[in-house]
């Protein structure tokens, strides 16, 4: 079973959604206004992050039917079941797309590096969340096991809990990111999210048992991890250049 957006049946997975893209925003709108942005500039990121999330639940859905298509061949049949990692890239996407269009027709009024800044936190409780209504929809699970830490799933049995694993991860770096960024007004969350995240997902992939390998015996997620802890040296000296840049960043 894999979480559907649109199916009753997985609805405690839409409510954890939805419940973690609420608190995403809220983190988002405390930093701005922390940050002592005005009103136009939080308008300018509700509209920006609406289409990231229209974007990101598009390629989360394109991602898992590209990685079913290959998987499963003759038997493939269109499924609205979705991928995180197509869901950060597509939403990253549709962001930025966003910002420059909007900023090529009239000035926003945010800079973009202090979005940047506090993006990482956002998305860490949005996707710990997540995992908890993947937790509650069944899906996502690990490996087979008679171990002391499986947990028996209805029509499944007992398996390694590696959404809750994977929670617990992402809570405990939203908490560092948190404190980081609002105490000590860090400026590399980012940084810390790419490594931290996908080495973790890399490694919890060895207990999920997805078995769709795509190369070298290693899963999408996997690969992707490896794109991921490879874009955290670019993003250090983006960050660094457009502080330097922008003097709007803190």
């Amino acid at each position: 079973m894999y979480p559907n957006l649109f199916g009753i049946h997985n609805f405690s997975y839409t409510l954890c959604m939805i419940v973690g893209i609420v608190c995403a925003f809220f983190v988002a709108f405390f930093y701005f206004k922390k940050s002592k942005y005005d009103k136009a500039a939080v308008i300018d990121l509700l509209i920006c992050g609406c289409f990231a999330i229209v974007g990101g639940i598009v390629f989360a859905i394109l991602f898992e039917n590209l990685y079913e298509a290959i998987s499963l061949k003759e038997q493939y049949h269109w499924t609205f079941a979705m991928t995180f990692y197509g869901g950060l890239f597509g939403g990253t996407f549709a962001f930025i797309l966003t910002y420059v269009l909007m900023n090529k027709f009239s000035k926003v009024n945010f800079a973009l590096v202090d979005v940047v800044k506090i993006a990482p936190v956002s998305v860490l409780i949005a996707h710990g969340f997540g995992r908890i209504g993947c937790f509650l929809a069944g899906c996502c699970h690990g490996v087979y096991t008679d171990s002391w830490i499986g947990i028996s799933f209805p029509n499944i049995g007992k398996v390694v809990p590696t959404q809750l694993i994977e929670a617990i991860v992402l809570f405990i770096l939203f908490a560092i990111t948190f404190v980081l960024v609002f105490k000590f007004k860090f400026n590399y969350a980012a940084v810390i999210y790419l490594t931290s995240y996908s080495i973790a997902r890399f490694i919890i992939e060895f207990y999920r048992g997805d078995e769709r390998g795509v190369a070298f015996a290693l899963s999408p997620s996997q690969v992707w991890s490896i794109v991921l802890f490879a874009l955290a040296i670019p993003t250090y000296f983006w960050i660094k250049r457009s502080i330097k840049k922008w003097k709007r960043a803190i």
